[in-house]
């Protein structure tokens, strides 16, 4: 039987979340906050030596933490990520640019965006008042004041300063949304519609993020640039080279829905344009959640033992959200156990992998998923060398987790 050896962490600076680094040159463009601590990925690095052809990976980059840190230390590293908006803002953070050359027809853009253009989005979904619901994301000002900034980019030619523009762009009409992302869905910051946000508050917030990218341009300079790809994990890493270090924070199995929570920017940057493409995006991500499904999954998966006993131990629902429960668990580890073999498969001899994760709880049940992810790295081949508890997080009471109400968060790693 796998010896789990579960203990807490004794070095709280060490943190498993965001909030560390979150006013830190490039790590501040933009507010993400799914993001892991940029210092445990320095002490992973720290931990293993790397030769120069080295390189490190992150099969689940998100905002690029993993990648960022690695281009700080001058280490070559590669992220693949799902969703385009999160790959686009990983590729952007590494940026360099010379502030001339992003002052450069500065003042034509800020015109532009006065001017304003009618944007596509007045009149789709719950995007504007035009839309004719109750609530919305954008007051239409802010619309098209960001429509008027994003086609002036669209013809800018050099493409790194194309992307700083249309990251503050998008930034500076999240900081003007009716809505905040909280936990797995956005919410309206106010019964009513924020009236205050419009064209003129959209380019105040616009200067500021320019103001900010150009005091870290000259204070951080990358020398080392991350490799990032847009897709999907399961199936790139089947073609990526050997790597020696491998870290990683794979969506949690909580139920969000993580391109919904990410719907205004993925519109807003044009990385999609209809709810088809929308639902498709979906379908090409962890099955963290009961509207993602998959129907090439190939037999004979390993999930374990302990997978086994938590899934027979749930209550059988047989009408509702609560009956698509077991599924989506069943998905979940479906999935990591494709993901962890294939990263053993391609990991060097010696070769680590970190992973941060937290548990869930389902129908008064903790699904303990860093143990289940342990046990099935084992049977893939991986030596478990430890998993620490970073911290616990603490949960409101429903009728869903019961007596629950806080879960850890672990750091698992293993070694080839």
């Amino acid at each position: 039987m796998l010896d789990y050896n579960l203990k807490e962490r004794v070095d709280s600076n060490i943190i498993s979340n965001a909030s560390g680094y979150n006013n830190e040159h490039r790590f501040r463009w933009y507010p993400y906050k799914e993001g892991f601590s940029k210092s445990l990925v320095q002490e992973a690095i720290n931990s293993i030596k790397l030769d120069e052809n080295d390189y490190i990976l992150d099969p689940f980059n998100g905002n690029g933490t993993v990648t960022l840190t690695s281009s700080l230390n001058n280490i070559s590293s590669l992220g693949i990520e799902s969703n385009p908006f999160s790959a686009f803002l990983a590729k952007t953070k590494s940026v360099n640019l010379s502030t001339k050359e992003l002052d450069k027809d500065f003042n034509k853009l800020l015109k532009s965006i006065k001017n304003g253009k009618k944007s596509k989005l007045l009149e789709y979904s719950t995007f504007s008042e035009y839309s004719g619901k109750k609530k919305w994301l954008f007051n239409s000002e802010v619309l098209n004041a960001f429509e008027g900034g994003w086609q002036y980019t669209d013809r800018i030619y050099d493409i790194n300063k194309k992307k700083l523009l249309q990251l503050s762009l998008i930034s500076s009409a999240i900081d003007n949304c009716n809505a905040v992302k909280d936990g797995k869905c956005l919410k309206y910051k106010q019964e009513r519609i924020n009236k205050n946000f419009s064209a003129e508050s959209f380019l105040n917030s616009f200067e500021g993020k320019i103001n900010l990218i150009r005091e870290d341009l000259q204070e951080s300079i990358i020398s080392t640039k991350p490799s990032i790809i847009n897709g999907d994990s399961r199936i790139i890493l089947d073609s990526i080279p050997h790597y020696k270090l491998c870290i990683t924070s794979p969506p949690y199995l909580n139920s969000f829905d993580y391109t919904d929570i990410y719907r205004p920017e993925l519109f807003l940057g044009k990385f999609i344009k209809s709810s088809e493409e929308l639902k498709n995006l979906r379908y090409n991500t962890i099955r963290s959640h009961k509207l993602i499904y998959s129907n090439q999954i190939p037999d004979n998966i390993l999930l374990g033992q302990l997978f086994e006993a938590v899934i027979n131990s749930l209550p059988v629902i047989k009408k509702g959200w609560n009956k698509t429960i077991p599924h989506m668990i069943k998905g979940y580890f479906e999935d990591m156990s494709i993901i962890l073999s294939k990263l053993f498969a391609t990991a060097k001899k010696g070769g680590e992998l970190w992973i941060v994760i937290a548990n869930s709880v389902y129908l008064n049940t903790e699904i303990p998923v860093d143990l289940i992810l342990a046990e099935i790295g084992s049977l893939h081949g991986w030596k478990l060398k430890k998993i620490e508890v970073l911290r616990y997080i603490y949960r409101r009471k429903t009728k869903y987790s019961g007596d629950h109400t806080k879960l850890r968060e672990s750091l698992i790693v293993f070694e080839k």
